[in-house]
């Protein structure tokens, strides 16, 4: 697989544009005017290809394409760069998947190819952020040598996706695909081709559900040799927790030790599973090694997809044993910050010989609050009314003295 882009600028990518209209023929003959890699890929012998196909629709018809023609020509518009990829074969390999066969009956699933591509595209499309701006369009291209997949895709909204740099003194949309990014492409379409997602996922299961979680769910305290190791390592590592990753450059040292622990736990606890993992992970190995080459190691330090799984493996082993481990220290201490000193005891018993004021206490001092207050009030209020009474009694002996005049 490879990629490389042409700017807004690059007049093949008019003539990409123009080669959406043509028919087969004139789109076989003129690969070299859109097609930026003319220097790197022959097309003197092929014999034929395939209609142009997209994310949804296996062939184009005219609406299609002039639909796509006019996404084409607005992302040139808003000067979006447009990426050129090739998906190139080995058509031995093919033939040993069974996806292609020459003779007289010529054959090629071009499903399988098709299907493929969208999901290296798809991968593409989705690490480098352009969502729903993405727009593409590819075809399959028959040679003598091999068989391969010429793809072509922009950005309809370049502004809301990409990042500028500057260039020569101009501000330009950051074009190139990260190796990362490729490399992922590569794998979701090798893995497509030859159908590696069941396989891939069981070795995922394995690794993050049996090996890991349940390893440790089932517990090791009964093994006096893993339990003195965790003892000794715990001796070992820094005082401050919070350097108790994998990954940190404090534990790099006790690394090993920890890689033995998380091994002796797995044994004990899921060999059946251990064996299962090496298995498929040579397996998986392999057919990597068959489908990318020798090149593919060299270009990863030297390490397989085997070696690789296994360091996730034992990564995540040995952060899930740090973090119980952590558990465990949390746990002693707080016992040993808990614990009561004599006079810690002395104050307590102290405290509780206090008479203490219950609930049903409360409840007798609050009624007997509350009877004095009424026996208050009915004591006014009865005042009251003896002066109201004694008021009018002087009136009305007022009055009848008058009247004995």
């Amino acid at each position: 697989m490879k990629n490389k882009f042409i700017s807004p600028k690059d007049k093949r990518y008019q003539a990409a544009i123009d080669y959406l209209d043509k028919d087969k023929s004139k789109r076989l003959n003129n690969l070299d005017k859109f097609f930026a890699f003319e220097q790197e890929l022959t097309t003197k012998n092929a014999i034929r290809l395939t209609a142009i196909f997209g994310s949804r629709q296996d062939a184009l018809d005219r609406e299609s394409k002039d639909r796509l023609k006019e996404s084409f020509i607005a992302a040139r518009v808003k000067e979006s760069p447009m990426w050129q990829t090739v998906f190139s074969f080995d058509n031995e390999y093919l033939k040993e998947l069974g996806i292609y066969r020459m003779g007289q009956h010529n054959f090629l699933d071009e499903a399988a190819i098709r299907d493929a591509t969208r999901v290296g595209i798809s991968k593409m499309i989705e690490d480098m952020g352009l969502g729903t701006t993405a727009e593409w369009g590819a075809a399959i291209h028959f040679d003598t040598d091999n068989v391969h997949v010429h793809v072509m895709t922009v950005s309809n909204d370049p502004e809301a996706v990409l990042d500028k740099m500057n260039y020569k003194g101009k501000d330009v949309y950051r074009a190139k695909i990260p190796p990362k990014v490729q490399r992922a492409m590569k794998s979701k379409f090798g893995n497509a081709i030859a159908d590696r997602d069941p396989t891939l996922a069981r070795i995922s299961f394995l690794m993050r559900t049996e090996l890991v979680k349940n390893s440790l769910d089932k517990g090791y305290g009964n093994n006096l040799h893993v339990m003195r190791g965790i003892s000794q390592l715990l001796n070992k590592l820094p005082k401050d927790r919070r350097l108790w990753k994998y990954g940190n450059q404090a534990i790099a040292d006790y690394r090993d030790q920890l890689d033995s622990l998380s091994q002796e736990i797995m044994i004990m606890n899921n060999s059946q599973s251990l064996k299962e993992l090496d298995w498929l992970l040579n397996e998986q190995s392999d057919f990597f090694l068959k489908t990318y080459g020798q090149a593919a190691v060299e270009n990863n330090n030297g390490k397989t997809y085997k070696n690789n799984q296994l360091e996730t493996l034992y990564k995540n082993m040995g952060n899930a044993l740090l973090k119980e481990m952590a558990a465990m220290v949390s746990r002693e201490e707080w016992k040993i910050k808990n614990q009561y000193t004599p006079e810690d005891i002395e104050r307590y018993l102290q405290k509780m010989r206090t008479p203490a004021v219950t609930k049903r206490a409360l409840n007798r001092m609050s009624a007997a609050l509350e009877e004095t207050k009424q026996d208050y009030l009915n004591k006014l209020a009865y005042r009251k009314e003896e002066y109201r009474k004694e008021q009018q009694r002087k009136r009305d002996l007022e009055q009848d003295s008058g009247r004995s005049y």
